[in-house]
């Protein structure tokens, strides 16, 4: 007996896997076949007015169009593959689909655009400028971004929350803490591991073709702050208590207090990190509000009384909802 692939599925892998090693492995091709016919060294980075600043082998470009092209969209593909396979869905699993064909077709036209276009040239430094070829990448990714988009059906999975209580209530004097600790899930520290290593990997290759020191402080800067973000979204403490839901990262920094006075209501969901936020971590969504989101599965939502809504997955949300939910209602002196 035989299973059929769901189509958003089928579409997606369409789209962000098979289209980026397509895109990938012809813009290989042609980059080698024009090995003979170009300068030694060939221009590899040009600055802002379009012209060559930094040279290297044509090799250089090769690996460029690999890591980027096909790199980054497989990435991409790898941290949502798992969540339709499940039979989770969403507008960002189609967003990231697009996104990653689009980017591998950007990738593949000006990588491969930037190295045929010196095809003849004798001295690289005197080669075309590579704005109008810029150009032309990001109108054939925006095409491919938007069929891509299209292509994909729209797929969605309703998210219903239920109301905790406590049994048996809480008396009038009576006081009660309950507190738990979140990891980033396994998953999730491999999708941002992978996605800082290429990132530094990017950053070396470009620090050592153009070595200017703009260009290396801000890539540094960048490699630092990624680093620096993912230490301190990877544990949070959860807190409910008479005040209200505190969540604070295990580094003190970020924190996000919601007193019980400014709540409407409480629910316990289960939460889609790539369904409904589109990744883990600190995140925001249209229509779901601000996220502590590590990991799958349970979480406790909050909707305040001005309509924001904020989630957190933990352990035991049930409890910690319950007690926050008994709390708004004596706080409220219903």
């Amino acid at each position: 007996m035989t299973t059929t692939r769901p189509r958003a599925v089928t579409r997606f892998v369409l789209v962000a896997v098979a289209l980026p090693v397509l895109a990938s492995a012809v813009a290989v091709v042609l980059q080698l076949a024009a090995g003979d016919a170009l300068p030694d060294p060939i221009a590899i980075h040009w600055g802002a007015n379009g012209a060559p600043d930094g040279f290297g082998s044509a090799g250089t470009m090769v690996l460029v169009t690999a890591a980027l092209g096909l790199g980054l969209p497989l990435l991409i593909a790898a941290s949502a593959l798992n969540g339709l396979r499940r039979g989770d869905r969403g507008p960002v699993y189609r967003l990231m689909g697009a996104l990653a064909a689009a980017m591998s077709v950007f990738t593949a036209v000006l990588m491969t655009a930037s190295v045929r276009m010196q095809s003849g040239v004798t001295d690289a430094a005197t080669g075309p400028s590579v704005l109008p070829w810029l150009a032309a990448a990001a109108v054939a990714a925006l095409v491919a971004g938007v069929a891509a988009w299209a292509l994909q059906p729209d797929e969605r999975v309703a998210v219903v929350g239920t109301t905790p209580t406590m049994s048996p209530p809480l008396s009038v004097d009576e006081r009660a803490v309950w507190l738990r600790s979140v990891r980033l899930a396994r998953g999730g520290l491999i999708v941002l591991g992978a996605a800082l290593a290429l990132l530094i990997a990017v950053a070396v290759v470009s620090i050592a073709v153009s070595g200017g020191p703009v260009t290396t402080t801000v890539l540094i800067a960048l490699v630092v702050l990624m680093a620096a973000v993912i230490a301190a979204t990877a544990v949070f403490h959860v807190r409910v208590d008479e005040t209200g839901l505190t969540v604070i990262s295990a580094t003190g920094f970020p924190r996000v207090h919601i007193p019980v006075a400014d709540i409407e209501r409480v629910e316990v969901v289960d939460v889609s990190p790539m369904g409904e936020f589109g990744g883990w971590g600190l995140r925001w969504a249209p229509g779901g509000g601000f996220g502590v989101v590590l990991r799958a599965g349970p979480g406790i939502r909050v909707v305040r009384a001005d309509r924001r809504v904020f989630t957190v997955t933990v352990d035991d949300a049930q409890t910690g909802a319950a007690l926050l939910a008994a709390e708004v209602a004596r706080a409220a002196g219903r």
